[in-house]
């Protein structure tokens, strides 16, 4: 029980640290400047994972739609 305890509230400070340790004012400069610097990290690691899968299905033209015009070709190629 005092492990968990103690893992979650680690989490939950770490957490507060990264989120607003730059804004706290009796903190160090290196302590804020490095809050700030994971904070940036993590969020552009974050946005590096989005656009790489969105962006790719954007740009695709519809699969079903290439289906059936390569099916519609083929019947007019038979025909």
């Amino acid at each position: 029980m005092l492990k968990t305890t103690l893992i979650a509230a680690t989490v939950i400070l770490g957490s507060l640290y990264i989120g607003f340790g730059d804004q706290i004012e009796f903190l160090p400069e290196n302590m804020q400047t490095a809050s700030y610097n994971t904070r940036t990290g993590l969020t552009n690691f974050a946005q590096g994972l989005v656009p790489g899968w969105v962006s790719n299905t954007k740009e695709k033209p519809d699969m079903f739609e290439r289906t059936n015009e390569q099916l519609e070709q083929e019947e007019q190629d038979a025909e």
